[in-house]
């Protein structure tokens, strides 16, 4: 596939990881059509906006704003499209595929989800078995601040992979895509294992910062109790990556600490959710790694206790 045969993209689930991406994407000179509803009329009138925020100083350094093509809700509007950015909530996958089905075209239209957790690729093959599915994993700061706007925090890294590492070959020209539109993407030869590395920082800090009482990444690492959870959690994660046949250094575990701590005073987006009483990830993110761990004969205690806490609280 040449990045010449993904010229239309179509973005479904406005928030702020979809808007950033599809938003830089858009930027570069790819035609985007994004179905929206609440955010529609400030997409319409100002496509999508992204400013670029120094964490440290909360200065303005740049913005870009992409011009874009906006459909309120009806997706049998947008018609066929090359790729599509599957970015909303896992919570919400079900309700998506009737309205998928109108876009994807059999065995052409490559799927991308940029979807916390274990499971959601999985879950449209099922209902799209002749597509490439893909799924993107976002290392990124980044908040939908307004409708329409989101600020980014801090640039990160994408890595792109297919489902049972079958459309290498489809999943390297999106990455070149993105590298164009200047986001630092890799290719993730070993998809689950891409997994598995991320669900080191998702499983702790999306989960702690709701179960400690609504609080930012900063205050976590400000308290050696939860730093210490958040250390368990993580070994979980590596333990149960290695039965699974992927192996995740020392080092590595360290390095999200390092990380987060750039970060400053950041809201997970499972916080955000939370604190705007809006339904959470929580078997995408905890509950199916949970199932998964134990599947392979790993007991999982602190996640065992996220989950349960996580149940109570959402």
């Amino acid at each position: 596939m040449r990045t010449s045969d993904l010229a239309k993209w179509t973005l479904v689930g406005p928030g702020a990881v979809g808007l950033y991406y599809s938003g830089r994407i858009a930027y570069s000179g790819y035609n985007l059509c994004v179905l929206a509803r609440s955010d529609a009329r400030e997409l319409e009138a100002n496509g999508i906006r992204i400013e670029m925020i120094d964490p440290e100083t909360n200065e303005l350094k740049e913005t870009f704003t992409a011009p874009i093509e906006c459909v309120r809700r009806k997706a049998n509007r947008v018609g066929a499209t090359d790729c599509v950015i599957i970015a909303a909530k896992s919570t919400v996958n079900l309700e998506l595929v009737e309205s998928l089905k109108s876009i994807v075209e059999l065995r052409h239209t490559v799927l991308l989800c940029l979807q916390n957790g274990l499971g959601n690729a999985e879950f449209f093959a099922e209902h799209f078995p002749e597509n490439p599915i893909l799924t993107g994993l976002c290392f990124v700061c980044v908040n939908r601040t307004k409708p329409g706007l989101v600020e980014n925090y801090h640039p990160g890294r994408v890595e792109i992979g297919s489902l049972g590492d079958r459309w290498s070959g489809v999943a390297k020209t999106v990455v070149e895509i993105f590298n164009h539109a200047g986001v630092l993407t890799s290719h993730a030869v070993k998809l689950d294992s891409a997994l598995w590395r991320k669900l080191c920082w998702n499983i702790p800090f999306n989960g702690l910062s709701i179960a400690a009482g609504g609080i930012a990444t900063d205050k976590i690492l400000a308290q050696s109790d939860l730093v210490a959870r958040a250390q368990a959690l993580m070994e979980e994660v590596q333990e149960v990556a290695l039965l699974s046949g992927h192996s995740i250094s020392d080092e590595f575990i360290e390095s999200q600490f390092t990380i987060t701590k750039k970060m400053g005073a950041y809201k997970p987006s499972s916080l955000i959710d939370y604190l705007a009483e809006k339904p959470v990830e929580i078997e995408s993110i905890w509950g199916e790694p949970l199932r998964r761990g134990r599947a392979l004969g790993a007991d999982m205690p602190e996640l065992a206790k996220l989950y349960s806490e996580l149940k109570t609280l959402l």
